[in-house]
């Protein structure tokens, strides 16, 4: 077990055990999507091999207390207030170390519905959002789509046996964010 001997300004913890640092982080500085000087400043680092990227899965990104190791070995802890949720393109720390929280990829079904009456329209995506729904999974809904994550491809046939006629799906691999807020079973 490491022992926390010292805290810093800068949120540096040292470890007793092996002289190892342990980059505290409480708070997010922004997201490269959505500021951007944060951006600019993100990019400067990545170009000059400064820029340090944390994995995290979805399931992850609701946690408020994780530990883990960039993808250059710096071992983080992260302790954000409760109800705070981390997001793909997250920025933690902004001074000493420069680390952006990137979302794994996942497997995600993509459902298209064909192009029918207003009325087909409404039965169909009724029962596609019940197939999806009943099984409480997360959804994102953009240009007459619906995408879902699944945990393996045997999720595929069930999903596939579920959906009505005249309803395509796809499988593709990439980062999932939901629409809103999410209750779910995974």
């Amino acid at each position: 077990m490491i022992r926390l001997v010292a805290e810093s300004e800068k949120g540096i913890i040292s470890t007793a055990c092996d002289n190892q640092r342990l980059f505290v982080v409480s708070t997010v500085a922004g997201n490269i999507h959505s500021n951007r000087r944060i951006a600019e400043k993100w990019r400067r680092a990545e170009l000059s091999g400064a820029a340090e990227h944390l994995l995290v899965s979805r399931t992850e990104m609701d946690k408020v207390r994780m530990r883990r190791k960039t993808d250059r070995g710096t071992d983080v802890g992260i302790i954000l207030e409760r109800g705070t949720r981390l997001h793909h393109g997250d920025v933690l720390g902004m001074k000493e170390k420069l680390i952006v929280v990137v979302q794994m990829p996942e497997r995600v079904i993509s459902v298209i519905m064909n192009k029918r009456s207003v009325g087909q329209l409404v039965k169909t995506a009724v029962a596609v959002g019940h197939a999806i729904g009943n099984r409480h999974k997360p959804i994102a809904v953009s240009q007459g789509k619906i995408d879902f994550p699944i945990q393996n491809e045997s999720e595929m046939e069930i999903f596939a046996n579920l959906m009505p006629p005249g309803v395509k799906l796809t499988v593709t691999t990439k980062i999932f964010v939901p629409t809103g807020e999410v209750h779910q079973h995974e």
